[in-house]
């Protein structure tokens, strides 16, 4: 009985422990499967991630061409020596490598990623050479090629083309969401920083495998980095350097295109930097030199730089004295070097004056007291409404970042500011483009070219056409009305006429005599830091223009002497290199 008692015992503890291995056994079952069914997959991709490493490798950017397909900026290959981790460890390598090349390598190396280091980061083709004909004593070692920015036209083109550099946090915090990544290079300036969502390209990449030691085993795959576009400028390579080495030591601007597309032929800005030595990188202290440079070479000033426009703005006077009737072919104005008003004598520039003067004469001449005279009558109020009319003070619209606005007083802006009142020497000072005024000089040059169209404004450009990849078009732009302004027929006659004077017998004679009639008006601006602006601006033929320009140098002296015979140079250059048309 005893015994059949414990055999009782025995045969429960054999069926627990059955039931409880059984109970295991199908825990153990349903958690296999769930983790090679349900979670198989997962478990495969983490280890394939652990197994493979992928490199991404920097796009190639797309070129920029200027109108007659002359290279501005390119990407051009150089050429790093990487080393990935194997079984050779890496002071074998570098002695080796060092041996093949003939010179010492500079430890420590930097990793790029894991189980990569960049042994070399610049090789000459030479060493490349090198490199592939000893691959057999490199186990590891491979030459990889990468992109770098060419500049080859240098300082003409740096503010119109501008420059790609490092991006900044600041950058990557807004485009972190569209692909970049902190090792990517940007456009900052010009065409470079505008179209750089056309002219950025695609990136490449490498998946490598590796051992669980995180030694590389081989290249699974690979595709290369490619740019998807280029882009066709309205400039001229040849005028842009041309009209660069015309300003010779002086600074300046001189801007010439099409006043019936809004195409720019020439942008340039003086002084300039060399956008090579940007894009590769400089030290802190080169950095601080260029920046804090007196004369402001990073100022791209056509578009950023703000002058007096001195006598150019004498052209808004007339239109709004002609177009509110204030003047007309027969009136004349008599000059007798000075304007006495309210016991302050305001001087012409012509001591002994210019007598009796009518409107296109007084245009012709620059005549000083004229303008005082029609700035009065019409009143600080109608001069900045013709003026805002015909674009003083508005921005452009290029296609270029940065652009300013000029800057035009009101009597309401110098109470507020100054807690002044605007007295009547302030309006005499701003009918002849001085006291607070300040304008763009790009401001200045559509003023001028809405003349030659006789009021169509047009958008300024400097993109032509978008390429791809296979230098196809894309993409053509088409010219942009932007404003149609109304004036009397009479107005537009006056005015040109005017300006035709200026160049045959008034301020801009050093222009006579060109193969082709001219329309130019010149500019002398008062500076407080020394010497005289020098502006000179116009249009050719004046019959039916083709093309207009404007010449401003910094310091020059009077609108008649060093801008127009700047202007000449660069007419006669074009007469003779374009034989007239807008561009080839």
């Amino acid at each position: 009985m005893w015994n059949d008692e414990i055999q009782e015992r025995v045969n429960q503890r054999i069926t627990y422990l059955s039931r409880l291995f059984l109970i295991i056994l199908i825990l153990l079952s349903f958690r296999f499967w769930y983790l090679s069914v349900l979670q198989g997959d997962w478990y495969k991709q983490k280890s394939e991630q652990n197994r493979v490493r992928i490199f991404s490798l920097p796009p190639i950017r797309g070129s920029i061409y200027d109108r007659n397909n002359q290279v501005l900026a390119e990407d051009v290959p150089r050429f790093r020596l990487i080393f990935e981790k194997g079984g050779v460890e890496v002071e074998e390598i570098e002695k080796r490598v060092e041996r093949i090349l003939g010179r010492e390598l500079s430890p420590p190396f930097p990793e790029r990623a894991v189980g990569e280091i960049i042994l070399v980061d610049q090789l000459s083709m030479e060493e490349v050479v090198k490199i592939e004909e000893a691959q057999n004593e490199l186990p590891g070692v491979i030459v990889e090629s990468y992109p770098v920015r060419h500049y080859p036209c240098g300082e003409p083109f740096a503010h119109a083309v501008g420059y790609v550099g490092k991006i900044n946090a600041e950058e990557f915090k807004m485009l972190r969401s569209e692909g970049y990544e902190m090792e990517d290079r940007i456009g900052k300036t010009g065409v470079e920083l505008e179209y750089e969502s056309l002219l950025r390209g695609e990136k490449g990449y490498r998946r490598i495998e590796v051992n669980a030691l995180g030694k590389v085993v081989g290249v699974l795959d690979y595709r290369p980095p490619y740019f998807k576009n280029s882009v066709v400028l309205t400039l001229d390579r040849e005028l842009q350097e041309y009209s660069y080495d015309l300003l010779s030591n002086k600074n300046g601007v001189i801007i010439v295109g099409d006043p019936y597309t809004g195409e720019l032929f020439a942008l340039v800005s003086k002084p300039s930097f060399d956008p090579q030595l940007l894009s590769w990188g400089m030290s802190a202290e080169e950095w601080n030199t260029l920046s804090q440079n007196k004369d402001r070479p990073l100022t791209n000033r056509p578009l950023q730089a703000l002058y007096p426009p001195g006598s150019l703005f004498k052209l808004v006077i007339v239109t709004g004295a002609l177009e509110e009737g204030l003047t007309g072919r027969n009136r004349k104005i008599f000059c007798p070097g000075f304007l006495d008003y309210n016991e302050w004598r305001y001087p012409c520039w012509r001591r002994g004056g210019h007598g009796s003067v009518g409107i296109e004469e007084a245009i012709a001449q620059s005549c000083n007291v004229t303008f005082y005279t029609l700035g009065l009558e019409l009143g600080p109020d109608k001069i900045i409404n013709w003026a805002n009319k015909l674009g003083v003070g508005q921005p452009s619209g290029i296609d270029l970042p940065g652009e300013k606005n000029g800057f035009l007083p009101t009597p309401e802006w110098k109470k507020r500011q100054l807690k002044e009142m605007w007295y009547p020497g302030d309006t005499i000072n701003l009918s002849i483009g001085q006291g607070y005024l300040l304008v763009t000089p790009l401001e200045m040059y559509r003023v001028v070219s809405s003349i030659a169209t006789r009021g169509e404004v047009y958008k300024p450009h400097v993109l032509k056409k978008v390429l791809n990849s296979k230098r196809e078009v894309v993409r053509e732009v088409a010219p942009v009305l932007q404003d149609r302004i109304e004036l009397r027929n009479e107005t537009w006659e006056s005015l040109i006429r005017g300006m035709e004077k200026v160049v045959n017998s008034g301020t801009g004679r050093v222009c006579r005599g060109l193969p082709v009639k001219l329309a130019a008006k010149t500019g002398t601006a008062q500076n407080p830091q020394g010497e005289d602006h020098s502006w000179f601006s116009g249009f050719f033929p004046s019959s039916h223009p083709q093309v207009a320009f404007l010449v401003l140098i910094e310091h020059g002296g009077d609108g008649s002497g060093e801008a127009a015979q700047t202007a000449r140079k660069l007419i006669e250059w074009w007469e003779e290199n374009r034989g007239g048309k807008s561009g080839k």
